[in-house]
Formats: C-alpha cells, structure tokens, sequence
C-alpha cells in the first residue's frame, strides 16, 4: 500500500513539474514577446536613414568657430559678471572662441553699425540683445547673409532671429508686484514706475507689474513709466520728486539695472525708509546692499549668466549638429535648435539676502 502510495505521488509531482514548464513565459528574444508599442517602433525606425550617423556634419562656417556677442553699454558690470562669464564658460567647455563688441554706451544706431560689420567677418554666429526694435534691420541682413543669430535678454519677435534665450520682460514686473503686494495689503494709494522709455522689454514688466497688483492690491494705481534715460542721478531726481510730490505714493518700482540704488539714495535722503516700498531689477552687489540695508524690499533678477552660457551651445549646435528633419532644413524653415528657452528668475528679499551676499563674495 506504502509503494503505491509513493508511485501515485510521484506521478503527481511529474505532472507538475511538466505542466509548470509549459506555462512558464518564454524567454525567446523574437517576436513572440514583442507588444504593439514595439511594432510600432520598429516599423518608424526602419523608416530612417539607413546610412551611420555621422561624427559630425561639417561646419556651416568652415572657415571659423567663432561666436561674437553685440552688445551696447559692452563693460556694463552686470554684463561682465554675467553675460561674460557664461560666454567665456561656454567658449572653454567647446573649445570655441568668442568675441565681445558693441558700443560701450548705450547707443542704438553704433549697435546696429557693430551687427552690420558682421556680415563681412562672417563669424559663426551672432548673440545680440534685442533691447530695441530697430535691431531687427541689422538682424534680418545677418540671416539673409547666412549668419545665424540667438537674442538673449529681450527679444525680437519680428526678426529672422533663429532663437530666444532669456527671461521674460513681463514676469520681471509680476515677480517686482508680488514681492510688493504683501507691503500693501489693506491699502490705498500710487506705486510709480520707473525705466528706460522707449523699449519694449520696460513697457512689458510695467504691464506685468500692472496685471498682477490689480488681483492682489486693487486699490493701488500704477503710474509711470517715468524715464530713467540709463543715467543714475536722473533716478535719483527723478524718484526724488516722485516721493515729495506724491502725497498718497506708496511705492517706487524700478526696471533699469541702476534704478535700485538710485532709488535707494533717494529714500535714504528724503527720510522715507520704512514708508516708501520698493523694488527693483537685478541681484548684483550694488542691489544687494539696498536690501540689506533695507531701503529696497525686494531685487529681482535673471538667471542671467544662462543666457549667454546656452546662446553659446544653441549656435554651436544649429552648425554642428547631424539632427534634421528635411534634405535642406534652412531653405524650408525648419531649424535644429529650440527657439526658446526660458531662465527664470532670483528674488533676493531681507530674509535671503545675506546667502547671496555671501555668495558674491566669495565667486567675485
């Protein structure tokens, strides 16, 4: 009885064992485990150029790789401790070269004079600013000359530009608006605005400013924009007057690099710290120390050293690299580069301002 009890276990354990092989999923690398996804992608991939990928094309400019950066106000230190160090970070890591050009004050026509010479040069590309719209002219010969060019910092939308890489004008004023708001709440009365008239990207952070105070402070007027015409003592003076001539003026907004401590200086002088709120653009040291002083509330800036840094890589790659979507991409619009690319913002406030101080202090 014992034996056949073996016997009779022993077939069951067989029948398991054959039974647990059969339906064990297949290891085969074939078709068999193969889901639609696959299929799918298989048949897109024997669709593409059966010919290896190439190290790289050869240059769209074979005479040179070099990148120039056009530039008016070119020493600016907020351009130095920024735009220069992306470009010359950018040059070493691809082991290109880059120029830096343009008129060292802030004049229009010798900028569009310095973008014209180009055409000549013949550079690999051209990173240019596009501060004002009279830019767009020296632009389009560029790209009609075969020279591709990435505004960085503001944008000229109606160009030929290639590219865009920067911030955004207008968030500059949302981020300045909702630094502010919390100063204002429950209040009624005027914030001025103050900047360099006459260029799109100011117009923009004022209405930027404009749209977010209204959700979060609806009893606050913006006016303005008063011109701060790039010059220091002018906001000074011009901040000055606002505050004695204002009765109901709350707050002072500035969107010009040197507006912070102008506007600071005018506070100070007038005895209005604590009564007079404002902020302002860019976190360099100059801005840094309104705040830590207190007469500004708020800095916003531009994570401005990207800019340069991936204009450098997007011109690189739109003449280096094998991506392509036609046998002649150019001449059908299509260009192998992202057309915008955006950097965000720093807001420096009392409660971070010494972090970034230190920071500064340590990296220049």
């Amino acid at each position: 009885m014992r034996k056949v009890v073996f016997i009779a276990i022993a077939l069951i354990l067989v029948i398991a064992i054959l039974g647990g092989c059969s339906s064990a999923p297949s290891t085969n690398s074939g078709s068999a485990g193969k889901t639609e996804l696959d299929a799918e992608f298989e048949a897109y991939y024997e669709k593409l150029p059966k010919e290896p990928v190439p190290d790289g094309l050869p240059l769209k400019h074979p005479d040179n790789d070099v990148y120039v950066w056009v530039c008016p106000l070119n020493s600016l230190p907020l351009f130095v401790n920024n735009d220069y160090v992306g470009l010359d970070l950018a040059a070493k890591e691809l082991g290109v070269t880059v120029k830096k050009t343009g008129p060292q004050e802030w004049d229009i026509p010798a900028t569009v004079a310095a973008l014209e010479q180009q055409i000549a040069l013949k550079p690999a590309g051209v990173i240019v600013p596009g501060f004002d719209p009279t830019l767009n002219v020296p632009v389009n010969k560029l790209i009609e000359a075969g020279i591709p060019v990435v505004c960085t910092d503001a944008d000229l939308p109606n160009s030929k530009r290639l590219a865009f890489i920067g911030g955004s004008w207008y968030d500059q004023g949302v981020e300045q608006a909702k630094a502010m708001a919390p100063y204002l709440e429950g209040k009624t009365g005027k914030v001025a605005t103050i900047g360099l008239q006459g260029t799109d990207d100011t117009y923009e952070a004022k209405q930027g400013f404009v749209d977010t105070m209204a959700v979060l402070n609806p009893n606050i007027e913006v006016t303005g924009i008063y011109d701060s015409k790039a010059d220091s003592m002018t906001v000074t003076r011009v901040a000055t007057d606002l505050i004695q001539g204002t009765p109901d003026l709350l707050g002072l907004a500035g969107f010009d690099n040197i507006c912070g401590p102008s506007i600071a200086t005018a506070i100070r002088e007038t005895g209005k710290k604590g009564q007079i709120y404002a902020t302002s653009c860019d976190v360099e040291p100059e801005q840094l120390q309104t705040v830590k002083e207190g007469y500004i509330i708020a800095t916003v800036g531009a994570k401005a050293k990207l800019q340069t840094y991936y204009a450098v890589k997007l011109l690189y790659d739109y003449n280096h690299s094998p991506l392509r979507w036609t046998d002649d991409d150019i001449t059908n619009g299509v260009t192998n580069i992202p057309e915008y690319v955006y950097i965000g913002f720093i807001t420096v406030t009392p409660e971070n301002v010494d972090v970034f101080i230190a920071a500064n202090s340590t990296t220049k």
